[in-house]
């Protein structure tokens, strides 16, 4: 007695595993908090600067687009 196994690849496994890839994704990128996505647009942006002072430049126009509260400007020293 055989058992004979067999195994049909086809392309529509292939569009469900590219769509539950895809959904999984989505998924994840929901769960993030709005302050963490923001933050990774923030860190992606001054990782392009160029030089030290393209970098220095980014980083101000961020705290600019950013303002904090008054309080806040001697606790990130």
């Amino acid at each position: 007695m055989s058992t004979a196994f067999t195994y049909h690849t086809t392309q529509n496994n292939n569009v469900i595993a590219t769509l539950l890839h895809a959904a999984k994704r989505v998924g994840a990128w929901l769960a993030q908090s709005s302050d963490h996505r923001e933050r990774a647009y923030e860190e992606a942006y001054l990782a392009e600067s160029t030089d030290r002072y393209d970098l220095e430049y980014r980083m101000r126009e961020l705290a600019r687009a950013n303002p904090q509260p008054s309080w806040m400007s001697g606790l990130s020293r």
